[in-house]
């Protein structure tokens, strides 16, 4: 456990240092401002597949095995890398007449940090071939199956099988080859021995009776790796580069010594003596005391080519032709300030206001009511506003508000239910708004005056209208039984 423990330590503290060793551009320390030429790069996912075999007291015999690893680079040498395999091969006697044999199952995970030692030549912007050593640890767990090899006492037979959990120290190297900005390939070879009292127990014979010394198996592992380089951009937007392993650690300064050596050698001389250098001067024998603009030209105001320091004016209306001295030709004359007042005052006396039209021409929003009710729902709630805005703001103004029906019901139902809405809504002026009783006359007209003229159900003519008032009156409730509340059932013409 505490060699797991260190092993996920080491790589927390790797993923850090290899964070803050990537900053790329100005950076500020108490020690004043630099620049770093180390940008942000992407990491490299890999998938590996090889050839495995147990270097130990039997004849190895090659096997198969494969994995993932990710990888993150510190800086432009060294990298960490995360790597994950499974493996199994098999051993042998080595005699005509030897039939031991094992084989190992092997499941295991760690981590290595990589070296890329050619990569301290600068002679190239990227490494078409990379060099790279590696060492790490990590845990596995393994399981040997084997078949007569005595093991440590005489009860232990000598076939059966164990398994173990035990950490675990690797190293190795690499050949890469760079394919394309997105891709390489590496012939890698890695050798791993295993920490504990199964360190020589990788192929099952552990030297039992013999003047061998035990020490340990190591499991050999020649592989190839398929590397895909990952990630778009960073959280700032910009790309980021290839892994930096693969990059010459001063491409950033040589980029920048180029630009610095493109730079033209700044030059002060000022020929016509405008404040424009000559290297940026556009026109350099402008005359003397002539005004120019950023580029060095002798300026022209109003565009009719003649400068401004010989022009006489110097901004000239447009569209007319101009003489020697910039003054423009053929001018109308000018409307003097009386022959204005005199156009003003024609104009105010023929001028009318327009004739307010009556109230009567206003119209004011309807309300709708659900089904059988006159009950004046939510989503009505801001039309009565604005039906009392108008009120409020116009003291002297009555209103009539008119109950309607559709044609579900009989006549006299609906006169009643249209009273009802009419009624409904006064009430609901009165209480919520604050308007005055008597400047609100209540008419009905049941069904008689439908919007859509249709049969049965039809929300735009369960409504109550909302006009100005001119010499209508007052209705008083029709006869008939009470309306809009709970349901109705039966036939029309059975008075419902």
């Amino acid at each position: 456990m505490t060699v797991r423990k260190l092993t996920f330590l080491l790589l927390l503290v790797a993923a850090h240092i290899g964070i803050n060793a990537q900053t790329p551009g100005e950076v500020t320390t108490p020690g004043g401002t630099y620049r770093s030429f180390t940008p942000k790069d992407q990491m490299e996912f890999g998938v590996h597949v090889g050839l495995p075999f147990v270097a130990g007291d039997l004849d190895s015999k090659l096997g198969f095995g494969g994995g993932l690893h990710l990888r993150k680079s510190i800086d432009h040498v060294f990298s960490v890398r995360v790597n994950t395999m499974f493996a199994k091969t098999k051993n042998e006697g080595g005699g005509t007449n030897d039939n031991r044999t094992s084989d190992i199952t092997w499941i295991g995970g760690g981590a290595q940090l990589v070296a890329a030692l050619n990569n301290i030549r600068f002679d190239k912007p990227m490494r078409k071939i990379l060099l790279q050593g590696f060492a790490g640890l990590g845990v596995s767990n393994f399981k040997v199956n084997y078949e007569n090899i005595p093991q440590a006492t005489v009860s232990e037979p000598s076939t059966g099988d164990y398994s173990n959990t035990a950490p675990y120290v690797d190293m190795g190297g690499s050949l890469g080859f760079r394919v394309s900005p997105k891709f390489n390939i590496a012939l890698e070879y890695t050798v791993t021995s295993v920490f504990g009292k199964q360190a020589d127990r990788l192929d099952a014979e552990a030297n039992v009776g013999n003047n061998q010394t035990t020490y340990r198996d190591n499991l050999h592992y020649p592989s190839v790796r398929l590397n895909f380089n990952i990630g778009g951009k960073t959280k700032e937007g910009v790309a980021k580069v290839e892994p930096l392993y693969w990059a010459n650690p001063l491409a950033g300064v040589t980029e920048a010594i180029v630009a610095l050596e493109a730079r033209p050698i700044y030059d002060p001389t000022d020929t016509d003596g405008d404040g424009i250098i000559d290297a940026i001067d556009d026109e350099d024998n402008s005359p003397a005391g002539a005004r120019v603009d950023s580029k060095g030209v002798t300026l022209d105001s109003d565009g009719d080519k003649v400068a401004d320091y010989k022009d006489k004016e110097p901004f000239s209306p447009p569209g007319y032709s101009v003489n020697m001295d910039g003054q423009a030709q053929g001018l109308p004359k000018y409307t003097t300030e009386k022959q204005v007042n005199d156009i003003v005052d024609a104009k105010l006396a023929n001028f009318k206001l327009p004739v307010q039209k009556g109230l009567s021409d206003w119209f004011l929003p309807m309300i709708y009511f659900a089904d059988n009710s006159y009950t004046v729902r939510y989503s009505e709630y801001e039309k009565i506003y604005q039906v009392a805005t108008v009120l409020k703001n116009n003291s002297d103004l009555k209103i009539v508000v008119v109950g309607h029906t559709d044609s579900r019901g009989s006549e006299k139902y609906n006169n009643v239910l249209s009273y009802n809405r009419a009624k409904s809504a006064i009430e609901f002026l009165v209480s919520q708004h604050g308007i005055a009783r008597e400047r609100l006359i209540l008419n009905w007209t049941g069904e008689g005056s439908p919007l859509i003229p249709v049969t049965g159900s039809n929300i735009s003519n369960r409504r109550v209208e909302f006009n100005v008032a001119k010499d209508q009156v007052e209705m008083p409730r029709p006869e008939g039984k009470e309306a809009g509340k709970g349901t109705f059932k039966g036939n029309k013409d059975a008075g419902f």
